[in-house]
């Protein structure tokens, strides 16, 4: 068993930049990451919006972000979580080969991404893209392809489409009971709505060409030059399942201080309900967050 003043689940822009200002100002946290730090930065190929890095690629803006970390002697240790639970104020964190306690737990653990498309993950930062924020101008003028449903799928067709030529908007369900910004993306005159569509395969040598897809039957193919497969994206929140935490689709509910409704947890990055995911909020959520952890801090008495 050991044991650290704060725990961070997820070393990506959220968790580390929450596990900077902790070290800071004096608390030693840890970072737990199951894969690579850098989190989603990594499966990004452009990010031309971070203030001061112009335009760079995922990985390196990634590194930056980890090598401000660990210049200041936060700890970035390898661990896939399975299950948290608490007693009193203490939380009990379960990876497959530690266990860890805490007063503190920061979840950090952004958007799991399933490839369930034939091509699919063959073709990640290759015209295969999870963020139309993120990507979208990198595909200016040209055909692209979005495949999902519901209010986060149609925010990101409404920016798609003001970039791109054509918008082929695919769900894998009929398009009824629409919301007013779904009905306005459907009603736009590059985007064309293909309901009830199956995406049989993801087409292309070095790069995403075409899609196959299979509608009332029948097959047809597109040529694209990306497609955004958000259907299989879900919340990284399943090991919290044992604990009494606020969630909305997966995603936890937070106050302004990034605080769930379990005292003692706070969620900050892609994880959190909220309507923009972007590097920059993900770094203010950590900011935020540092804050109001020594605030609580404070209050069990430990500074």
């Amino acid at each position: 068993m050991k044991e650290f003043p704060v725990i961070i689940i997820g070393a990506g822009p959220a968790g580390l930049s929450c596990a900077l200002y902790l070290k800071r100002a004096g608390v030693s946290p840890l970072v737990l990451e199951k894969s690579a730090p850098g989190g989603k930065l990594l499966t990004i190929a452009e990010i031309a919006n971070y203030p001061g890095f112009g335009s760079t690629d995922g990985f390196s803006l990634a590194q930056a972000l980890v090598n401000s970390a660990t210049a200041q002697g936060v700890e970035i240790t390898a661990g896939e979580v399975v299950s948290v639970s608490k007693e009193n104020t203490t939380f009990s964190i379960q990876t497959r080969d530690e266990t860890y306690e805490t007063p503190v737990l920061v979840v950090a653990s952004g958007l799991a991404n399933v490839a369930t498309i034939p091509g699919e993950k063959d073709h990640v930062n290759k015209g295969v893209s999870y963020c139309a924020t993120c990507d979208g101008p990198l595909y200016r003028k040209k055909d692209v392809a979005l495949f999902g449903e519901g209010e986060k799928a149609f925010e990101e067709g409404a920016y798609l489409a003001g970039l791109v030529h054509h918008l082929y908007f695919l769900s894998p369900h009929a398009f009824h009971d629409l919301s007013p910004l779904g009905n306005s993306v459907l009603a736009l005159p590059n985007v064309e709505a293909i309901p009830d569509a199956k995406i049989l395969q993801i087409k292309g040598e070095t790069h995403v060409e075409s899609i196959l897809y299979e509608q009332n039957g029948q097959q047809k193919e597109v040529g694209i030059a990306a497609i955004f497969p958000l259907a299989g994206e879900k919340s990284a929140s399943a090991f919290l399942s044992a604990l009494n935490v606020s969630l909305e689709h997966g995603f936890i509910v937070t106050d302004e201080k990034m605080a769930s409704s379990c005292p003692g947890l706070y969620a900050i990055g892609d994880i959190v309900k909220k309507n923009l995911r972007q590097v920059v909020t993900a770094c203010s959520d950590g900011a935020i967050a540092s804050q109001s952890i020594l605030a609580y801090r404070r209050s069990l008495g430990v500074k």
